[in-house]
């Protein structure tokens, strides 16, 4: 269990790091778009992963610790002031943002990519601040895209001067810190990930 203090100490380097990424998005849900039909339509909620820490989970879909379904999670976008655009089409890079609850002050989170050196996946997690987060976009059909610029199926590896989007979302049952949920993931490169309960999705923003 937190103590105040800790819970102030938290709060207080989320605002510190959150200075930068300052111009905050109207709340939205997550959406997933899916040929698989269970989970088309579904939305994200953040799910308990640790001290602070959440995943982001499918709000409908039962799993060891999570068996029922959950209302979805609202979330923002923060960009900064003098944001840097490679791409109007792809949209401007920022975070993704939500506010964790506490019994005394609400805590700004973002999303940072968790990688696992033995798999081909990084999970998404919700942490406090913005000292380590993802740069991530919404396109103009809002849906959500990590970008970049060097080809790297070229022999060698250039940079292109060219801002790609890549959209390699998944969703699957996923182990992490002793919490195994249907979360949001994202693909380590262009084939399919070798957990064989991922299943290709989209992901887009619908404000609320």
């Amino acid at each position: 269990m937190k103590t105040a203090t800790s819970i102030f100490s938290l709060a207080l380097a989320a605002a510190t790091n959150a200075q930068f990424y300052n111009e905050t998005s109207r709340p939205f849900n997550l959406v997933l778009t899916s040929d698989n039909t269970t989970i088309n339509g579904q939305t994200l909620s953040a799910c308990h992963t640790g001290a602070a820490l959440e995943s982001l989970c499918v709000s409908g879909i039962g799993s060891v610790s999570k068996p029922n379904p959950i209302a979805p999670t609202t979330f923002n976008f923060n960009t900064s002031t003098d944001p840097f655009t490679p791409n109007a089409t792809l949209g401007t890079p920022g975070i993704l943002t939500w506010t964790l609850p506490t019994s005394s002050v609400g805590v700004p989170s973002s999303v940072y990519f968790n990688y696992d050196p033995t798999t081909d996946i990084a999970l998404p997690i919700l942490t406090p601040g913005s000292e380590r987060p993802q740069s991530l976009a919404f396109d103009e059909q809002g849906r959500l895209n990590v970008q970049g610029y060097i080809d790297w199926t070229a022999s060698p590896p250039n940079a292109t001067g060219t801002t790609v989007g890549y959209y390699r979302w998944y969703a699957c049952q996923t182990y992490f810190s002793g919490y195994s949920y249907e979360n949001l993931v994202w693909g380590l490169g262009a084939g399919k990930p070798e957990n064989p309960t991922c299943v290709s999705v989209g992901v887009k923003r619908v404000f609320v």
